[in-house]
């Protein structure tokens, strides 16, 4: 039952959290219930009270994994589309690239307006609160560099697949971390407004990918595989799902994006 209970943010979990597991430890717990526990922490942490800046940037993360799987599913894309069609999914293509370049710049930007701050806080106090997050994250690196080289020096594809999942898990263990440190940081009007850029530009990708997806394979149907078009579908809408439930109007007043 505490395991259920950890998957509410912290906040929430110190003012409920007693209550919560008070009710599930008063009746047998089913499969039903253990899915609504898990359906409500989840609606919690991409609606509840926060900044939402770090709900951007976990939507970021998931989004470049969603990413990744195109850029797989799109290689030598232009070798079965024949020269005539390649004009809408060439164009889509070069769209995806930009809208994924602006989105990258300004969570760039947004981490490095937060820098001076983290490094200040840092030394006031805030290497406690974000120490084991920065390490399992370094950690996290680490496994990844070592799973690209063995990839490099023996191959395969369980090394490949080992090699994804420890560079996604780094993704994630760092995105993990930036929202601790940013959470503890004062709020920059600036930052609303790279939140809004972000987002938009994940609107702008998943847009013309589906733009790219829907002519190549009218062009070459056997092209695009289902599998891979599940991962990018769930990736993707989940980086948007949670980018937009953070998004506001950068003129309500300013957050910090870590």
């Amino acid at each position: 039952m505490r395991l259920l209970l950890r998957l509410y943010p912290r906040r929430w979990r110190e003012r409920y959290g007693a209550e919560l597991l008070e009710l599930l430890e008063s009746e047998p717990v089913t499969w039903r219930v253990r899915v609504d526990v898990v359906v409500a922490a989840v609606r919690e942490r991409v609606h509840g009270s926060g900044r939402p800046e770090p709900r951007v940037l976990w939507g970021w993360s998931l989004f470049v994994v969603g990413g990744m799987a195109f850029q797989k599913t799109s290689e030598h894309w232009q070798t079965v589309i024949p020269t005539a069609d390649r004009g809408i999914p060439t164009a889509a293509f070069d769209a995806v690239q930009a809208a994924a370049a602006i989105g990258a710049a300004a969570v760039l930007v947004g981490v490095l307006l937060a820098l001076p701050a983290f490094l200040h806080d840092l030394g006031n106090g805030g290497w406690a609160a974000v120490r084991l997050q920065l390490l399992i994250a370094s950690l996290a690196t680490v496994t990844a560099a070592a799973a690209l080289v063995t990839v490099a020096l023996s191959g395969g594809a369980f090394s490949a697949w080992a090699l994804v999942a420890s560079v996604v898990s780094s993704l994630f263990a760092w995105t993990h971390a930036a929202a601790t440190a940013g959470r503890r940081l004062p709020p920059l009007r600036v930052h609303g407004y790279l939140t809004l850029a972000v987002a938009g530009s994940m609107v702008a990708v998943m847009t013309a990918a589906a733009v790219w997806t829907v002519s190549v394979a009218s062009a070459a149907p056997s092209f695009v595989g289902h599998a891979h078009l599940a991962v990018i579908a769930t990736f993707t809408f989940a980086g948007l799902a949670i980018a937009g439930s953070a998004v506001r109007s950068p003129h309500a007043g300013g957050r910090a994006m870590p």
